[in-house]
């Protein structure tokens, strides 16, 4: 019996040792890549290049072969990007950035002090152009009560208006009174006019009031940036391959001190590529697998639809896709975009977390074209797109931190991928 206890001691040991090396390992990857030196993972401050350098020698110490002649895969994009601080205050109050108030991604420069005036607007495209041409708004801002334009527009129509406002006019800039959280983007263009979002419980009265602003972008139309790629050949004579993909850039940084650091989106997908990468070191997979991270997510899927176009593999060869995006969570199970589509392969997974209970669920989701899978989906290519559930909400905000990302289930979400991918 003694015998016994001990053997089960040590297996459990064993296990618990392991279960703790996944998700230390993606703690110290998420750590590194969503600290503020990497500013946000944009393309501002080498932000994207030094996350790709991290990576391809993560690469490189997992046994991972390039797929030419070194790991990246490198292509053009254009950046819009703010590499000295943005200043604003209204009536003397400044406000802190990305808290109380945020400009859009593809803002100009502009600096000055400027009226604020207030304006209703309509999807109504001569309300707009009359806007646009009244000579009495010279040297203004214009201000919109985002509220009161969402009672009579829908949100889509609500932006569409901003752009077209933000590309001309007699006025110097756009500012909108919001209660949604202020959220960036990746930004590809350069508008004509500065938009600024101002966080406000409730709308403010700003007639009258100035705006003072301080706003240095750089428009790079020609910005080169890399996918990291690295294979492991499998122990068969087969060709076919199981391709693992996560997004490593995020929306990157707003000069040094506001930095959208893109823990759960995407260091944690990331992270969890990685670890695939080292447990296959470990236990060599049947057939050859790929890896590959993917710069220009946040921008339009820019890498990953390079990638598809100029593939460093064959596509046909891959026997399946597993796209991984906000891994850090898990509290609420997981979602498998394209589950409808491969439902055979779905309820193989399904299968797996019912008989091992590893997430709390499996939710099924059909096609979407929001994640990097879908330049591969829209070429034929058999392939999942996973996301967590539940935990924190932050998401492409300054509150995506590393120190508040929970890893809740994620050791449980590498075991469930091992065991899928064991089936494929």
């Amino acid at each position: 019996m003694k015998i016994k206890y001990c053997y089960c001691f040590v297996l459990f040991f064993i296990s618990s040792f392991s279960l703790r090396a996944q998700v230390d390992y993606a703690r110290a990857v998420v750590k590194e890549l969503a600290s503020r030196g990497y500013a946000g993972r944009g393309y501002v401050f080498d932000g994207d290049r030094k996350a790709a350098a991290f990576i391809a020698k993560e690469f490189k110490k997992s046994g991972l072969l390039p797929l030419s002649d070194h790991y990246y895969q490198s292509f053009v994009m254009p950046a819009n990007v703010f590499p000295k601080e943005v200043k604003i205050t209204i009536d003397g109050q400044k406000l802190r950035m990305g808290e109380q108030v945020l400009i859009e991604a593809s803002s100009p420069s502009l600096k000055g002090k400027f009226g604020l005036t207030e304006v209703m607007i309509s999807s109504n495209t001569d309300t707009l152009d009359k806007l646009m041409q009244n000579t009495a708004f010279q040297h203004k801002f214009l201000v919109l009560d985002e509220r009161k334009a969402l009672e009579t527009m829908k949100p889509d129509q609500f932006r569409s208006a901003l752009l077209r406002l933000a590309q001309g006019g007699h006025y110097r800039g756009i500012l909108v009174q919001t209660k949604q959280k202020l959220l960036w983007r990746g930004a590809t263009s350069q508008l004509n006019r500065p938009i600024v979002y101002v966080k406000n419980n409730a709308a403010v009265a700003l007639e009258g009031k100035q705006i003072n602003l301080a706003i240095h972008a750089r428009f790079q139309p020609d910005y080169t940036t890399n996918n990291v790629c690295g294979m492991l050949k499998g122990t068969s004579a087969s060709d076919s391959t199981i391709v693992i993909t996560a997004h490593y850039d995020h929306v990157g940084a707003i000069g040094r001190h506001t930095v959208f650091t893109g823990a759960n989106d995407n260091a944690s997908g990331t992270a969890l590529m990685l670890y695939l990468a080292r447990y296959y070191q470990q236990h060599p997979p049947r057939y050859n697998m790929v890896f590959l991270a993917f710069s220009g997510e946040e921008s339009g899927l820019l890498g990953s639809s390079f990638f598809a176009k100029n593939p460093l593999i064959d596509l046909k060869k891959i026997k399946f896709l597993l796209n991984f995006d906000m891994a850090g969570t898990g509290d609420d199970g997981i979602q498998v975009v394209n589950g409808t589509i491969f439902k055979e392969q779905f309820e193989r997974l399904t299968a797996i977390n019912t008989e091992k209970k590893y997430l709390p669920q499996v939710k099924v989701r059909g096609p979407m074209n929001r994640s990097d899978h879908y330049p591969f989906y829209e070429k034929g290519v058999p392939s999942f797109f996973i996301y967590t559930l539940g935990g924190i909400d932050a998401y492409h905000d300054i509150y995506d931190r590393y120190e508040t990302l929970p890893f809740t289930r994620f050791n449980e979400y590498v075991r469930l991928m091992i065991d899928f991918i064991g089936t494929i």
